[in-house]
């Protein structure tokens, strides 16, 4: 009897670490959630374009920087570069084999990392509102990004 019950609990001990083994996996990328829209306003005007909600962080294309808030956006093919400017501020991304490396005003930018999604470059809001003086309001609800130049007053 002894034997059995110990039989029986080894199995189900051994069935239930498999059990939570295999929902422990780490989620591969083709299983991985897509980037979420978000929508954009500048000071409460609704942009053409939205943005895209990343591993928590809210990316912005940088087309649409220059498209609708007239920043000055080069590329430069030979180095693979691509720079915003606005003001005395300056963001390089610099394509690398490994991804994006930014640099903000002439300094290795330590956030969250620009990324090329189908194709479109997309940067971090946080490097606009700590590099380039841009505040926000976030609406987590419908999933809104409000923002412009500090200063400016939010509704």
């Amino acid at each position: 009897m002894f034997k059995n019950k110990f039989l029986r609990n080894s199995i189900m001990l051994l069935a239930g670490i498999l059990v939570l083994s295999a929902l422990s996996q780490p989620v591969t990328a083709s299983a991985a959630a897509s980037p979420r829209q978000v929508k954009l306003e500048w000071n409460g005007t609704r942009l053409p374009e939205n943005g895209l909600l990343i591993n928590g962080n809210t990316m912005i294309p940088v087309v649409l920087l220059r498209d609708s808030l007239g920043v000055t956006l080069r590329y430069e093919p030979a180095v693979k570069t691509y720079t915003l400017l606005q003001n005395d501020d300056q963001l390089d991304m610099i394509m690398t084999a490994s991804g994006v490396t930014m640099r903000l005003n002439n300094h290795q930018w330590n956030g969250p990392s620009a990324q090329v999604v189908n194709g479109r470059m997309y940067i971090p809001f946080t490097v606009l509102r700590d590099g380039f003086g841009y505040q926000s309001s976030w609406n987590a609800v419908q999933l809104k990004l409000n923002f412009a130049k500090k200063g400016v007053f939010f509704e």
